[in-house]
């Protein structure tokens, strides 16, 4: 985890800041990320490929699809009774996905829309649930797994990364999150996963001396 400490202040700061824009202009940030673009005013509803591929990828960001993925892992590391590896997992996972929807009800912010052709506007907009769900099991798994071959690393770290780059994306293109949603989820990951790390690991040893 050393790689990634380095850019927890950044990240820490960022997040910080975001968080103080967004409630001082709610979509000022999100009219910058957009570059004039327009905001989302809806969740858009078509057909064709790019359709399909958003509503896949954001089906891999959904709890449906990440909390049995979770749950699997978790399960497997007990079952080898690599205890550390396990209570870092679950840390990572369920603490993470708990804090992240107490702080989306904190915000209470809505969403562009919830779903296509609704009108119910969702107050769980800041940050995006798929967003942190999503590269919190890209990143746990990758803490978890490091394949010795660098070549082999690095084209893993680029493959996840990329589905999680698609997923925070899909969320945008489909006008059910604001980009400083999906961005705040990435944020908010990235400085948890780290934080799991310390607990978990430092329980471990701690657990291992006494």
């Amino acid at each position: 985890m050393t790689h990634l400490d380095r850019y927890i202040p950044w990240a820490a700061v960022l997040l910080a800041l975001l968080s103080v824009a967004f409630l001082v202009d709610f979509h000022a940030i999100d009219r910058l990320l957009l570059m004039e673009l327009g905001t989302p005013d809806g969740a858009r509803d078509g057909s064709g490929i790019f359709f399909w591929l958003a509503w896949m990828f954001t089906a891999f960001g959904s709890p449906r699809f990440v909390v049995p993925m979770s749950a699997t892992l978790v399960a497997i590391l007990l079952v080898r009774k690599e205890m550390s590896r396990a209570w870092f997992a679950f840390i990572s996972l369920a603490g993470g996905a708990a804090l992240a929807y107490v702080t989306k009800a904190a915000f209470a912010m809505a969403k562009p829309h919830h779903l296509p052709g609704s009108n119910e506007m969702a107050a769980t907009s800041f940050p995006s649930g798929h967003a942190v769900l999503s590269l919190l099991l890209a990143l746990t798994m990758l803490v978890l797994w490091q394949p010795r071959d660098l070549n082999l690393r690095r084209l893993m770290l680029a493959i996840v990364l990329a589905i999680v780059l698609a997923i925070g994306v899909s969320r945008v293109f489909l006008g059910t999150h604001w980009p400083s949603d999906v961005l705040a989820g990435w944020l908010f990951a990235v400085i948890w996963i780290s934080a799991a790390h310390r607990l978990a690991f430092g329980f471990g040893k701690a657990a291992s001396r006494g």
